[in-house]
């Protein structure tokens, strides 16, 4: 997080309010590895089919969610477009998550967005940025529709639509068994920019494990982990390149099959100048009760300008799993004082219910995009937890006196 990376999508803030389902957690634990000769492995990610406009209900349309918004849908032609979705799984249980990967092609807009919209179950419609959405499904089996478009901000309440792409969920009524519990997972940990670490998770035993990185590169471990780095950024290529990553298992326990999805994004000039800069104080002899607070002071450089959009806040734990939450970035920030071209004074507070004493550290980063298009984003730790206690074993001899 903290290596200068200036990354991530922008779009006017007050389009993405909206808070996201929280992501699925993401294990950071170094997996032992034996690579043996690569070969292809079978690709087992289940790509969605977009939907015909006549098989999508009503409130799904993009006309409804628009409304339900409160945004003035504008639909714009562009070279942009959506080349596939892919997800997790092909069907998920009531209540448990399910990851949604968007592809996308052709040339890129300024000022240009990923988003999700779909029909919220207590209000009009749900919005998330970006082209990755860990979405939970309800309570009660049924078809649910998820939207996914490349739009832009023409200012006031009108949005841009360049493109978009329905597709429909399947969720079940699970029995006992039949849930995500007992089925093969992988778990991910970026070591570098480039540099991804996996790890295959599941109750049932596996003597090899076949990978797909998503980038034409394969390879056969006979342990449940293995490492990949991806080659760095090409001329003309996205900030943002996404990349599916599929594993199928084989053993005793039969053949399991799991998809996961990794995002790289692109380091900046060396000698590039930083899109924006941050000071940060924390804020001492406040009461644990009212949470931790950091005092934060944004500055812009002259000739620029950046749109802030959101914050991504990272829960790192004792045992090293990472929650990840994507927030409006006004929803974590308050703004005491605005300095211009996007720059600011405000301060962030942890709250107690926030950091439950398996929570080592919060990390927070804040995205955005500056007035040429390129990604911002500044991180910082809000909390950090003092040394861990560990409990005294019971001895099984009295004590001397």
């Amino acid at each position: 997080m903290a290596g200068g990376v200036l990354l991530v999508i922008g779009l006017t803030w007050v389009l993405l309010l909206k808070d996201g389902e929280p992501s699925p957690q993401i294990t950071v634990t170094p997996a032992p590895e034996r690579m043996m000769e690569v070969t292809p492995a079978p690709a087992v990610r289940a790509r969605l089919r977009p939907l015909a406009p006549d098989l999508v209900p009503p409130a799904a349309t993009g006309a409804a969610l628009s409304a339900a918004l409160n945004e003035e849908r504008v639909e714009l032609s562009s070279s942009a477009r959506i080349e596939g979705i892919d997800a997790d799984r092909p069907w998920v249980c009531t209540g448990e998550p399910l990851t949604l990967s968007a592809r996308t092609g052709g040339e890129a807009e300024p000022g240009m967005v990923s988003r999700w919209v779909w029909p919220g179950s207590e209000t009009g419609a749900e919005l998330q940025p970006g082209a990755r959405l860990p979405w939970r499904a309800p309570a009660t089996a049924g078809r649910y529709f998820v939207r996914f478009q490349l739009c832009k901000d023409l200012g006031g309440r009108r949005v841009g639509v360049l493109a978009e792409q329905v597709v429909g969920i399947d969720v079940r009524a699970c029995g006992p068994g039949e849930g995500q519990a007992d089925a093969l997972r992988i778990e991910v940990s970026q070591r570098g920019n480039e540099d991804f670490s996996f790890r295959a998770v599941s109750p049932k035993s596996a003597t090899t494990y076949a990978w797909d990185f998503g980038d034409g590169n394969s390879a056969v471990t006979t342990e449940p982990g293995a490492t990949h780095v991806y080659a760095a950024q090409a001329p003309g290529e996205p900030d943002v390149r996404s990349f599916t990553v599929s594993l199928s298992a084989g053993g005793a326990g039969g053949e399991q099959t799991a998809t996961t999805f990794v995002q790289v994004r692109a380091q900046p000039p060396s000698d590039a100048p930083p899109g924006a800069s941050l000071k940060l104080e924390r804020v001492t002899g406040q009461a644990a009760s009212e949470g931790w607070k950091s005092q934060l002071q944004v500055d812009v450089p002259e000739g620029s300008e950046v749109a802030w959009e959101r914050v991504e806040r990272l829960t790192v734990g004792w045992d090293d799993q990472v929650e990840v939450r994507t927030s409006g970035w006004r929803e974590v920030i308050t703004v005491d004082e605005d300095l211009g071209r996007g720059g600011f004074r405000g301060h962030v507070t942890v709250l107690p219910s926030d950091v439950r004493p398996e929570v080592k550290q919060v990390i927070d980063s804040l995205h955005g995009r500056d007035a040429t298009g390129k990604d911002v984003s500044l991180s910082w730790s809000s909390y950090k937890a003092g040394p861990q206690r560990v409990p005294p074993v019971p001895s099984e001899r009295p004590l001397p006196k």
